[in-house]
């Protein structure tokens, strides 16, 4: 029996240095439907050089536009100023468009994950009940905990995660009930879906396979031959991902 997968690790569009050719959406598109990936939720990646968020935002919401599969997971920033939007009016913008997470990205987009600093946001965030994709090269774990204790009740999906912070990660999970875990890429330790699922169920995992920087292959066998009952390799794959994006506060 097959498993709907939905990627929540995944995107197209972004430069690296070093790097000429950018892989794009139908790209994307073409190796899920060989693999058999549903839906993908897509962000700007790699996002080392990018600097413009509101065009990377706008190729995202195209994308959706024209594929009905990707769906956008856009980055959004504090408010400072004239240059942006207020953070309702980001987050109102994300929702209108089909957005199902967004993305921080302290590093890239030139602001600090601190209280003092994002704490507007992540309430807004944390009203509509929107999900936040942190990824660890760009916010560590540290830092998620941090956002987690202050807004409890916003989603958070912790993803590009690897061995080296699995107990850090362990303890964080534990700690708090509000997130969520990409299994994937970088995350490949033997039995670590079935460790993760006995000890914090099923419905804090999420599949990711981390296209383009991975192909998608390992992950998906990563969940099919893990050692669960099929109906949490359905929670993992999809499941897990639809229910947190039908929680959004339209």
């Amino acid at each position: 029996m097959s498993i709907p997968l939905f990627d929540v690790q995944c995107g197209f569009g972004g430069f690296q240095p070093g790097v000429r050719e950018v892989v794009s959406a139908d790209e994307t598109l073409a190796e899920m439907d060989r693999l058999g990936v549903e839906r993908a939720l897509v962000r700007t990646t790699p996002c080392e050089m990018d600097k413009e968020l509101v065009l990377s935002n706008a190729q995202l919401y195209d994308a959706r536009r024209r594929h009905e599969r990707l769906i956008p997971c856009p980055a959004v920033v504090p408010y400072c100023g004239d240059e942006l939007p207020e953070e309702e009016a980001q987050v109102a913008d994300a929702i209108a468009h089909g957005a199902g997470a967004v993305v921080l990205r302290p590093e890239a987009d030139c602001w600090t994950p601190e209280e003092w600093c994002c704490g507007r946001l992540l309430s807004v965030l944390e009203a509509r009940r929107v999900p936040v994709l942190c990824l660890t090269k760009m916010l560590p774990l540290s830092a998620v905990g941090g956002l987690a204790g202050s807004h409890a009740a916003l989603p958070i999906i912790v993803a590009q995660t690897e061995y080296r912070t699995y107990r850090s990660l362990w303890t964080l999970l534990k700690a708090f009930d509000n997130v969520h875990l990409s299994i994937g890429s970088n995350l490949t330790i033997h039995g670590c879906i079935e460790e993760l699922a006995a000890a914090f169920g099923p419905e804090r995992l999420l599949f990711g396979t981390g296209w383009p920087d991975s192909e998608m292959m390992t992950a998906i066998t990563q969940l099919t031959y893990a050692d669960i009952p099929e109906g949490h390799k359905r929670l993992i794959g999809s499941g897990n991902l639809t229910r947190l994006m039908e929680g959004i506060r339209r």
